[in-house]
């Protein structure tokens, strides 16, 4: 006979496994989800099985909440009819609304005198009457969208028939763009992508002045033609100029290989000229990374497009800033370069081509040199004991249509010698063979060619003083280089032509400070002197400097000490100090008659506002050049960027507002 507690223990074992049991079944099978209602009164009619709350009621069916302040619950169909201070929450939205009928099973129904609020992207839609299509879908009427927190929005669209799909789309017909409740734009019909993925559609259109072009109006189309390509379509009107039709391609395939391409077309009826601009830019690898494939494509029918439209439409004004602009305003070439190579263990193999495009006013462009193609092969430094050896050899096929051309085969083989550690000895040779087959022209003959040496030797160390808050670093070195008489009657294709009879001897002293954070200061100083110069042996005395801290400056001098003079002059300073940050260039040339200046700046006033500039003067020709202004205020669901570009016989003037969630519209 079992003792009470043999029997107490068995029964609560037995008791134990059973309940473990269900609880394992309960887990591998289907859970239907409950629904819970909660409310200060309950009223429940059995033969409707419908429940009726009052006072502060909150129904709860999985991620879905609702509260209010009266609900009927039917338990059958799981439809529900609220009123008063309704909050509808799931996962994507907070909906806020005078009444709801809404199937919470179906998850939809319809909302009275609501808002919508998306929770990931900050959307507001408000109606006055709301179907709930499905989750996440809905239709209105009438309704006003925007994503601005504020009661009355600083900006909004209002529109009819207006159907929603959260993280989808936003479409409507009769839509007005509203600031602060007033009317400001309108179109027949409205669309746009509420989601972070590319969709086909129209993007936001600029419109723009420029004083020697009138009104601009721009209209861009984004079609999202597969997962890894796409392309925008640019409509460009100018008041007073023409039309324009542009299309950026871009391209991104599974190998890594990449690709961004643009051409535009425009008729100019003032000039009644066709103008045809080309840029693109391709990036391919293959057989891991062993062969690649590059082109950058720059080409414009004519110099007189660039000159009336850069910036304008080269730049489209985006990512617009002082170093960009100035490049793009002062190119003195288009260059346009393609190139295939096989990359070996320690060689490669290429084939190449360049096409330039003088952009300087009265130049020839038939007599630039085009590389039109090259073959190549370069040997990588290789060790044999203690020597390394490298070649490179090119047969190039030059091209003008005015003056002379033909091929050039280059060979140049090099072996380097090294020796010390603390006092480094470094001596190379260097052979080279250089031969033409030339047409057009009279004056090299038809095979011309130059056999040449070159010998160069160096000698520098190292020199380090510790101290207790930075390091000094001296670093002097002498090198010697030596090229016998090599000139022949060569044409003049590039700066293969340029190796030419040179004894030089140069000694150069660099000064590194480094403290805790890193380099601090570099000045390095050089001085050559040639032999075979004559009376001006002694070339120009070189400094550089470039510091870190506190403030940002480089500085590149060259003195010619025969003459007495500065040749050349670069400098940069850059100063951050709290929300102020300055710039401050200089670029002077002598033989080139070049002066120029530049000055930037940058200041935030506020967290919203804030102001930058940019100004290029011109102390030889014309003055002041160039001035970039931007003015940009930002709020919580907008932003303000004003442009004012002005250059020699033009200026423009943009605006562009940002949208938040919408992007940037242009003005």
């Amino acid at each position: 006979m079992m003792s009470p507690f043999i029997k107490k223990h068995l029964l609560f074992l037995t008791t134990l496994f059973i309940a473990a049991q269900i609880f394992l079944l309960n887990g591998f099978s289907y859970a239907e989800e409950v629904t819970r209602l909660d409310s200060d009164a309950l009223e429940y009619e059995a033969a409707t099985s419908t429940i009726t709350a009052r006072g502060h009621v909150t129904i709860v069916r999985g991620l879905t909440k609702i509260e209010a302040d009266e609900a009927r619950y039917d338990e059958k169909t799981s439809d529900v009819v609220a009123t008063g201070n309704i909050l509808y929450e799931d996962p994507a939205v907070i909906i806020k609304a005078r009444k709801a009928e809404l199937n919470i099973d179906k998850k939809n129904g319809r909302l009275y005198d609501a808002e919508i609020l998306s929770k990931k992207d900050n959307y507001h839609i408000k109606g006055n009457e709301i179907e709930k299509v499905a989750e996440g879908e809905y239709r209105l009427e009438e309704a006003v969208f925007t994503t601005c927190d504020s009661p009355v929005p600083a900006w909004c669209f209002k529109g009819k028939d207006v159907e929603a799909v959260m993280n989808d789309r936003l479409k409507a017909r009769s839509v007005t763009f509203n600031i602060k409740e007033i009317p400001v734009l309108y179109s027949p019909v409205f669309s746009s992508s509420l989601s972070k993925e590319r969709e086909t559609g129209f993007l936001m259109p600029a419109v723009g002045y420029l004083k020697s072009k009138g009104l601009h109006f721009e209209q861009p189309f984004f079609w999202a033609i597969s997962e890894n390509r796409d392309a925008t379509l640019v409509l460009d009107v100018y008041s007073k100029r023409g039309i324009g039709e542009g299309l950026e391609y871009r391209y991104l395939e599974q190998g890594g290989s990449k690709g961004n391409f643009w051409i535009y077309h425009l008729y100019d009826k003032e000039l009644d000229r066709n103008f045809l601009d080309l840029h693109g830019v391709h990036e391919g690898s293959f057989s891991d990374d062993r062969v690649k494939t590059f082109l950058n494509l720059n080409y414009i029918s004519s110099r007189v497009f660039y000159n009336e439209y850069n910036p304008y439409i080269l730049n489209k004004l985006k990512g617009l800033d002082a170093v960009s602009y100035l490049k793009m305003t002062t190119n003195r070439f288009f260059e346009s370069t393609a190139e295939a190579s096989i990359s070996f263990e320690n060689s490669r193999l290429f084939l190449n081509s360049q096409y330039l495009i003088d952009l300087k006013d009265g130049s020839d462009n038939s007599k630039v040199s085009q590389r039109l193609p090259e073959a190549g092969f370069f040997m990588n430094p290789r060790s044999a004991g203690p020597f390394v050896f490298s070649l490179s050899s090119t047969v190039s096929n030059f091209w003008r249509e005015g003056d002379v051309k033909g091929q050039r085969l280059d060979i140049y083989p090099r072996v380097t010698h090294s020796l010390g550690s603390s006092f480094i000895i470094k001596q190379s040779l260097g052979l080279r063979e250089t031969s033409y087959l030339l047409s057009n022209n009279d004056e090299y003959g038809t095979s011309p060619h130059r056999e040449a040496f070159d010998y160069s030797v160096s000698a520098s160390t190292r020199l380090i003083r510790r101290y207790s808050s930075f390091v000094h670093i001296i670093e002097p070195s002498l090198s010697y280089t030596f090229i016998p008489n090599s000139e022949g009657n060569l044409p003049l294709f590039d700066s293969t032509e340029m190796y030419s009879k040179t004894s030089r001897v140069e000694l150069a002293v660099q000064n590194r400070f480094i403290d805790n954070k890193g380099e601090l200061l570099t000045f390095r100083v050089s001085q050559a002197y040639d032999s075979y110069l004559g009376d001006r042996s002694f070339m120009p005395l070189k400094f550089d400097i470039a510091i870190q801290r506190p403030i940002a400056m480089r500085g590149e001098v060259s003195y010619d000490v025969s003459s007495g003079r500065v040749e050349n002059l670069n400098s940069d300073l850059f100063i951050k100090i709290s929300d102020v940050s300055l710039s401050i260039g200089e670029r002077y040339n002598r033989s080139e008659d070049i002066m120029f200046y530049s000055v930037g700046f940058s200041y935030a006033f506020s967290k919203s506002l804030s102001a930058e500039g940019n100004f290029w003067y011109d102390a030889r020709k014309n003055g002041l050049r160039d001035v970039i202004l931007k003015l940009n205020y930002k709020e919580q669901c907008w932003g303000l960027t004003t442009i004012i570009i002005k250059r020699e016989n033009d200026y423009s003037a943009s605006v562009l507002f940002d949208l938040l969630g919408l992007g940037t519209f242009r003005l």
